[in-house]
């Protein structure tokens, strides 16, 4: 976990403000979620947990076991279930938060992470997949970034070959599958009896991976198999996607296992250089709202905000233009300029001169004032200079130095 100072902070608040504007324009309505959250609701929404992943309290009034949230879908579903049960579907909430996850890699990754997400409830097929995806990517466009590659799959496809296997076998060949590894795959399923035509399904999996053409492949090695309804089911999500324009690059891995627990369709994470892991994730999870006594469909995405701001490095642009009056905060003059500056939407603040009457530019500077502003004491009107004490212009009136803030070139 780690504090933000102004320039993260005002940044992060810019880029989140522009993804839930995207997110209310798709008809996201947005909801406020505790950080803090009953473990049983986590665990039923999330399966078991590793004690060790979660961080885990005692509620002192009740004796209940809470814990930090490390994921929100488990408490839309508990708030759907509960206080929007009455709402006709389907029902579309977006939200912000944070997660907190306890990381082991041995890189460093920070434990709290802010998400913005959405989730679409009570709605299925392809269209509805295929809204959460518009929403996420456009969100992402709307930020700023403009180069990614949308990583597509399918939460039932290996699934569905690995039916009525043993748990722990089961667990043992998505473990190799997850790792791409053929041979440890062939030796544990051959091991485990698992029988040849499924043996060959599941690694033709690992070479599953690429553009649309390798839907083709996909016809010659599964077709038959109990996994050949969810690949065409990805087939036509995948091509919808193209014809959408929806991803600047699109790559489609039949085999991949990534899941949350709960994904039980259509699965996607949003690639960009920089931050090394996706900067946003989502799919399909229809059997999660069963858990809570409300049988419903659902869909949904998060973009990890950090994440995002990464890859978007320059691209998310300066912050707020800030302007600081030089002189004492109860001189007249200096309180009309900073009322006029207010008025028009300008952030501003006073500061004393220095020894000898000087500009306050090392203020400026340390603290992101782009314009330093001296009142003439006259009306409205002040000297304006750069942080760096350079003149830009003399006896301007308020007026004519919020234009020039706005349209630089003025």
């Amino acid at each position: 976990m780690r504090d933000l100072l102004p320039a993260d902070a005002e940044s992060q608040g810019r880029l989140l403000a522009r993804l839930l504007g995207t997110f209310d324009l798709f008809g996201y309505q947005r909801v406020s979620l505790p950080v803090f959250e009953y473990a049983e609701v986590l665990e039923r929404g999330l399966g078991s947990i590793e004690p060790a992943n979660l961080l885990r309290f005692v509620e002192p009034e009740t004796g209940e076991v809470v814990a930090l949230r490390p994921d929100v879908t488990p408490q839309v579903a508990r708030l759907v279930s509960t206080r929007l049960a009455a709402h006709p579907v389907p029902i579309r909430l977006c939200y912000r938060g944070s997660v907190v996850r306890r990381q082991r890699e041995r890189a460093r990754h920070d434990q709290q992470i802010l998400q913005a997400g959405i989730e679409l409830v009570g709605a299925a097929g392809l269209s509805a997949d295929l809204e959460v995806i518009q929403a996420t990517t456009t969100a992402l466009r709307q930020a700023g970034l403009s180069a990614f590659t949308v990583d597509l799959g399918h939460g039932a496809i290996a699934q569905s070959l690995l039916g009525g296997l043993p748990p722990r076998l089961k667990l043992e060949l998505l473990e190799a599958l997850s790792l791409k590894d053929a041979a440890d795959l062939g030796r544990r399923a051959q091991r485990g009896g698992v029988a040849e035509s499924t043996r060959e399904a599941l690694l033709a999996l690992l070479s599953l991976h690429g553009g649309l053409e390798i839907f083709d492949a996909a016809r010659e090695s599964l077709t038959g198999t109990p996994a050949w309804p969810h690949v065409v089911e990805l087939e036509q999500l995948a091509r919808a996607i193209d014809r959408a324009g929806l991803a600047p690059q699109l790559v489609v891995d039949i085999g991949e296992t990534r899941t949350a627990a709960y994904y039980t369709g259509a699965m996607f994470q949003v690639l960009a250089e920089g931050p090394g892991q996706a900067v946003a994730s989502g799919g399909r999870y229809d059997t999660l709202f069963e858990r809570f006594g409300q049988p419903r469909c659902a869909a949904g995405a998060a973009i990890q905000v950090d994440h995002l701001r990464w890859a978007l490095g320059a691209q998310l642009g300066e912050g707020r233009t800030r302007v600081l009056v030089a002189g004492a905060a109860d001189d007249a003059a200096v309180q009309s300029v900073l009322g006029a500056l207010r008025q028009a939407g300008v952030s501003a603040a006073a500061a004393e001169p220095g020894a000898g009457g000087e500009l306050p530019l090392d203020y400026a500077r340390a603290w992101g004032y782009a314009v330093v502003a001296r009142p003439l004491g006259t009306g409205e009107a002040v000297d304006s200079f750069s942080a760096e004490g350079v003149p830009i212009a003399t006896r301007l009136g308020v007026e004519a130095l919020v234009r020039g803030l706005r349209s630089p070139r003025e």
